[in-house]
């Protein structure tokens, strides 16, 4: 977008560290600083107002690839992890395995989160008729499609775990499905949590409308439950 070449999968991560490294002194430091580095170039660095968390913001990363991984484990705070549905205990090895990478190869505590989306309902039929109403009823299964190629994920699929991926990107951009009524939203959420995810990014399709539902019915039981 801005006229940059489109870098090699690696290359691109040693850029993340420079400017990580970079943002962090703008986040921190008082003083304009100048930079030569490898891949950018700053005169009188200085940025204003300074981030409300201190010493910054929490830093999360949702790389899946081996390089992705270390770079999480050695500078983030939180990894994403996709969850395997057929398999919790897949994904409950991988969350241990990523743990272990920031423990013992960086002396780091790594929080592990997922990404969520809700779709709720008085009752459970309420809930999957919405979902088949706005994913396969009124769904934009091209959109779908064009996204699943630009991002590689089509070589080669079956065509039935393709519609499926398909499915979860209109219904909330792959993440892992909460569907239900409010009991079994929180029910999801415990699941999550017992497998070892600390944490879930959510979304909602009827995004104002829902998240302002799940703050008034949802959240006083999350917090019941223990996960808050």
């Amino acid at each position: 977008m801005f006229g940059a070449p489109f870098l090699d999968h690696d290359v691109r991560y040693d850029l993340s560290v420079e400017w990580l490294a970079i943002i962090k002194r703008l986040w921190t430091e008082d003083d304009e600083f100048d930079l030569d580095g490898k891949y950018f170039k700053i005169r009188k660095g200085y940025l204003a107002p300074k981030p409300i968390q201190k010493p910054f913001p929490v830093v999360m990363n949702a790389g899946s690839s081996e390089t992705g991984r270390h770079y999480a484990a050695k500078y983030c705070d939180v990894a994403f992890v996709n969850i395997n549905r057929g398999d919790p205990q897949a994904t409950r090895a991988a969350i241990e395995s990523y743990r272990q990478l920031a423990r013992e190869e960086y002396g780091r505590n790594l929080q592990i989160w997922t990404h969520s989306y809700v779709v709720h309902g008085e009752t459970e039929k309420d809930a999957k008729d919405y979902f088949d109403e706005y994913v396969h009823r009124k769904g934009d299964w091209e959109a779908a499609t064009n996204l699943v190629e630009t991002m590689g994920l089509n070589t080669p699929r079956p065509a039935e775990w393709l519609k499926h991926l398909k499915m979860h990107f209109i219904a909330g951009w792959g993440g892992f499905p909460l569907i239900g009524t409010k009991e079994q939203i929180v029910d999801g959420l415990a699941k999550l949590s017992a497998i070892g995810i600390d944490g879930a990014v959510m979304s909602w399709p009827r995004y104002l409308d829902d998240m302002r539902w799940f703050k008034d019915n949802i959240y006083p039981l999350v917090v019941q439950a223990g996960l808050r």
